[in-house]
């Protein structure tokens, strides 16, 4: 009997373009098996658990300063208490599930989207992001002049080398430049674009004809490498209205081409103060592409933030019941 297969044999099996383009960081990154601590099991049964750095009554419920329990009163006792103890690594479920509801306004039921990642915040998704696909040397396309934080965010942390691209940071977009930049890469070279349209709050997407033939300009790539793209949808127009998110012209439509959804409360919710992003992927939630990649990027939220605030996805979750 051979060994058995590995998680990331299962991952190049079910995503070949997305294993290709991975960093060698995004390739190493595998979940241990003692992810998270193991202490709760040993106060099960006892009156307060303070094993793992949060106080509990010894049925899962928060014992809270009388402050913050006043700080938080609009909540129920429920998720008062779920706001006060740790949230889950990837962020609370039920957030998850309301969340990509919310993008998937419009789409239909076979564009695939996983169940988004809960992030420290919309810039932090794309930190994540490029963390898993950019490296030393890498080159990265961005639109030029990039939002302010990409430059950072995608070079200063990964090494890559990053390509301005003249056209996509412009009005109005002429995805041409962008073709030629894909086609100036070496043969066989996976290729990250970073792209976030509208580029400002204040600032119209693409138009129809516009977006038609960056869609067309990314395709063409995508049958000569692999193509990720971090789709930034800070600025995001109403989900499932026309000015929707570029991810949906893109997911499961090729299969070189991968595309990452980054957006959160930062944006047209105008609630930055959360800290509260999300990382999406192109792949059903139940699927082995979906469970791997998260798992890894759960690795990385576990080794930076820990996870993610509970008390802001609780009011953040509250707040989504009105939209």
């Amino acid at each position: 009997m051979g060994d058995p297969p590995q998680p990331d044999d299962a991952l190049e099996a079910a995503a070949p373009a997305l294993w290709a383009a991975l960093s060698p960081l995004g390739r190493r990154l595998r979940m241990p098996a003692n992810f998270l601590p193991q202490q709760t099991a040993e106060a099960r049964g006892k009156r307060f658990n303070a094993t793992i750095g949060q106080i509990t009554d010894g049925h899962g419920r928060a014992v809270p300063l009388p402050t913050v329990a006043a700080a938080l009163a609009g909540l129920s006792e429920e998720g008062r208490s779920r706001a006060l103890l740790y949230s889950p690594v990837e962020g609370l479920l039920e957030l998850r599930q309301r969340w990509r509801a919310r993008q998937r306004r419009g789409q239909p039921e076979d564009r695939p989207s996983s169940l988004p990642l809960a992030t420290g915040g919309v810039v932090h998704a794309l930190s994540l992001a490029a963390q898993l696909f950019a490296a030393e040397g890498r080159p990265v396309l961005l639109q030029a002049p990039p939002p302010a934080e990409h430059p950072a965010v995608l070079g200063l942390r990964t090494g890559a080398r990053l390509v301005p691209v003249d056209g996509l940071g412009k009005r109005p977009c002429d995805p041409q430049p962008l073709a030629a930049a894909l086609r100036a890469l070496a043969d066989g070279e996976p290729a990250l674009v970073a792209l976030r349209l509208p580029a400002a709050a204040d600032e119209a997407p693409p138009s129809p004809q516009e977006r038609s033939t960056l869609v067309k300009v990314l395709f063409a790539a995508a049958a000569r490498r692999p193509v990720v793209v971090l789709v930034d949808d800070l600025w995001e127009l109403e989900p499932g209205g026309a000015g929707g998110s570029l991810f949906w012209d893109l997911a499961g439509r090729h299969p070189s081409l991968v595309p990452l959804k980054v957006d959160g409360a930062d944006g047209r919710l105008g609630y930055p103060g959360a800290r509260i992003g999300f990382l999406t992927l192109p792949f059903p939630p139940d699927s082995v592409a979906a469970r791997e990649v998260e798992n890894k990027v759960k690795l990385l939220l576990r080794a930076e933030i820990g996870s993610p605030s509970a008390a802001s996805q609780m009011v953040l979750l509250a707040a989504l019941a009105d939209l």
